[in-house]
């Protein structure tokens, strides 16, 4: 016969054990951090980047400072070219860089040719350096008050050292074949070269640039012939320009060689396929300058160069391989690729049809992205170490479901803005950097 009585008694004790149950597994959730909401993990986690002041390497945890005396090539990234804040943490921390570990070379995502001139007034501690860089054939976001501030104390710091102590400036981009041929011709005048009319000729043809497709085969006929006779010139007059000028130039020129066959070939292929070339040349030059220099090197350059893995641009259809993969391969460990995020703010950027600098509103990202959640963090600026956030349940969830992160252009063709988004688990990087709010760019007048 049914007993309601017991079977409402069973029912009491089961409620009351499945109510210890559930409080057991909250107890357990908020020891290892809820899997709902991985900010309070990722708030322990985040360390402070100091706001004001010269930085010294005891700001920094043990591990940062540990892998800083063990890399040999650092990358600094940026979620996008117009950020003020990027460009001004950056700084600060080469100067650490250079202060207290060693750096002895600094490389820009910039064309080789166009920074040439102003890396000269870098090392010889001496020249002016801010009408230089505004009059200068360079990539926009160079041009701005936080790249003079850093080439000015570049520039100071190498005045008191002997030259072969001084840090050294490059541009490891891709160069323009225009740009490379003025290169060239100065040169070959300053070394007294004896060149015939024709290669004058064709050094006038690349400098003169072209609009037509005619034009464009005539200048790439032209450089051709400029590199299949300049390497013998080279090889064969090596003492003679030496002596003329420096070791340090006649090196340079004979790389410039290098760099304009790479544009050669970059001409002959297809937009992803000169995409990759890019990525690969940048480490290539990557690699020259690290044979240069006397102590370890510090790279700025967007994100999408530096992290580790693939270089990827949705919107144009591209995944190549990135200068960061390229070189994470060649040193293993000894390549530290640290990325820079941003949460909301205003940004600097091209508007592709009228060539001005535009400023632009970073609107909300989306929900559970990447930005969404570091700005609940109560730090910023603050940096943290990607491997403690792949050993943290709460958070490794979430970085599993591929959240996306800022990969804002440097410009847009049609004057669009230029926030985008990349999905991430951050594990292309070994620390993250990350500053809440935002301004844009102080560019040069």
């Amino acid at each position: 016969m049914f007993d309601s009585r017991r079977m409402s008694a069973v029912g009491c004790l089961l409620s009351f054990f499945h109510q210890i149950f559930i409080s057991v597994l909250n107890i357990v959730d908020a020891m290892s951090g809820s899997k709902d909401d991985p900010v309070s993990s990722l708030s322990e986690l985040a360390v402070p980047f100091p706001t004001a002041g010269k930085l010294t390497a005891m700001d920094f945890s043990d591990r940062f400072r540990s892998q800083l005396d063990d890399a040999t090539i650092i990358g600094l990234g940026e979620a996008s070219h117009g950020t003020q804040e990027f460009f001004e943490l950056r700084f600060r921390l080469t100067r650490l860089l250079v202060e207290e570990f060693g750096v002895r070379a600094v490389g820009i995502e910039a064309g080789f040719d166009p920074l040439c001139r102003v890396a000269e007034l870098v090392d010889a501690g001496e020249g002016d350096i801010r009408p230089l860089l505004a009059e200068s054939d360079i990539y926009r976001p160079w041009k701005t008050e936080p790249m003079v501030n850093l080439f000015e104390w570049l520039q100071s710091f190498n005045a008191s050292r002997p030259p072969e102590d001084r840090v050294h400036v490059y541009g490891f981009d891709m160069t323009i074949i225009e740009q490379a041929a003025a290169g060239l011709a100065s040169y070959l005048e300053r070394v007294d070269a004896d060149i015939d009319a024709s290669l004058r000729e064709d050094l006038d043809t690349i400098m003169a640039g072209y609009s037509s497709g005619d034009e464009r085969q005539t200048l790439l006929e032209s450089a051709r012939r400029v590199h299949s006779t300049l390497r013998p010139m080279l090889d064969a007059n090596e003492s003679a320009w030496v002596e003329a000028d420096s070791r340090r130039a006649y090196e340079n020129i004979r790389y410039r060689l290098h760099l304009i066959d790479r544009q050669l070939e970059a001409h002959e292929r297809s937009h992803e396929g000169r995409m990759a070339l890019r990525d690969e040349t940048m480490a290539e030059n990557v690699e020259w300058i690290r044979g240069r220099s006397t102590g370890p090197i510090v790279l700025w350059a967007a994100n999408g160069h530096l992290n580790r893995g693939r270089h990827i641009l949705e919107e144009w259809d591209v995944d190549v391989q990135s200068m960061g993969e390229w070189l994470a391969r060649s040193h293993g460990e000894g390549y530290c690729p640290i990325g820079f995020g941003l949460g909301s703010g205003e940004v600097a950027a091209l508007d592709g049809e009228t060539e001005e600098i535009l400023e632009y509103p970073i609107p909300d990202p989306p929900s559970e992205s990447i930005p969404d959640v570091l700005r609940q963090v109560d730090e910023s600026p603050f940096y943290l170490r990607v491997d403690n956030l792949h050993n943290d349940s709460s958070i490794q969830e979430w970085l599993r479901t591929q959240p996306r992160r800022h990969e804002i252009w440097g410009g847009h063709p049609d004057g669009d803005n230029p926030v985008q988004y990349l999905q991430s688990d951050l594990s292309e990087f070994d620390w993250f950097f990350f500053v809440r709010e935002t301004s844009p760019l102080d560019h040069l007048e």
